[in-house]
């Protein structure tokens, strides 16, 4: 098992990298930066991942998670692989259909054929990668006579961030890892789905990395970690599709509420709104001495 570090996106870059280097000081696998701009906190991913590459040595980079709406695939495949060259082959990248946070404040459609999108942008970024002239018509994704010079030397692993079943099916089928961000309750759903896109490919679920991101806090006091985690599950649920809510059993009018809050950048009301059975459902926290990973 592994361990990965993903900061709250409001410090300044200086200080995101500072928490990266305490992250690798402290054995961390991963440093994964969030990709939700132009909305606040949030500052710009590869500022933020090059200052944390000058700050680090060993932990891998993670891009958590780009879309190829706001950032065309080409430009992504240009600075993940400026990243993965200055950190000394370090970069992770991170792909998914995008969310509220990033898409609807530019006026974008939510979701623009999601599985196209994806699916064209893995095949694009792949092409790029090997450094050979590309030219892709697809549904969503045009590339025309492109080349990346270089390419990248070593390889670049693409995880995709899914959480509806067809997206769960696409990771199976294309993707060097997973980034999910499931409670327990739909984490075998998750599971099966990823199984079944690897068997249609004809590939192992052993050939792909399960990443389960929830907030993490630990404190002397149970209540004082559970009010730590509370703004980090507010953005969390966010997200979240109907299916996963449902069999997690969190109340999807309370989830709304929350949202709303959220887009309008008031972080700190939409934390008040967070519940316990969302904190109960998709966070880890509480005392050394409490058994809080169940």
């Amino acid at each position: 098992m592994k361990f990965g570090f993903l900061p709250f996106p409001d410090r300044s870059v200086l200080k995101l990298a500072k928490l990266a280097k305490l992250a690798e000081d402290c054995e961390f696998d991963f440093v994964w930066i969030p990709d939700e701009n132009p909305s606040p906190p949030c500052r710009d991913i590869f500022v933020a991942l090059t200052s944390i590459a000058m700050k680090t040595r060993r932990v891998k980079l993670g891009a958590n998670t780009c879309n190829p709406y706001t950032r065309h695939p080409a430009l992504l495949a240009t600075a993940i692989s400026s990243l993965h060259e200055l950190s000394g082959g370090r970069a992770v990248l991170g792909l998914g259909p995008g969310g509220r946070l990033c898409l609807k404040p530019l006026g974008i459609k939510m979701w623009e054929k999601p599985l196209s999108a994806v699916r064209e942008s893995v095949k694009v970024i792949r092409q790029l990668f090997t450094g050979k002239t590309v030219d892709f018509e697809g549904k969503v994704i045009t590339v025309k006579n492109l080349k990346l010079v270089p390419p990248p030397k070593t390889t670049i692993p693409i995880y995709l961030a899914a959480r509806s079943p067809k997206m769960l099916e696409l990771v199976g089928e294309i993707a060097d890892g997973a980034l999910l961000t499931t409670s327990l309750e739909y984490l075998d759903f998750a599971m099966k789905r990823i199984k079944e896109g690897a068997e249609k490919s004809g590939r192992d679920l052993t050939q792909i990395d399960i990443v389960n991101r929830l907030p993490f806090a630990i404190a002397k006091n149970g209540k004082r970690a559970r009010e730590l985690v509370r703004t980090g599950v507010g953005f969390l649920v966010n997200h979240l599709p109907p299916i996963m809510l449902e069999k997690t059993g969190i109340d999807e009018g309370d989830v709304k509420m929350v949202k709303e809050e959220i887009l309008e950048g008031k972080i700190e009301k939409a934390a008040k709104l967070v519940t316990n059975d969302m904190i109960d459902g998709f966070s880890i926290a509480g005392t050394p001495e409490e058994r809080i990973i169940r």
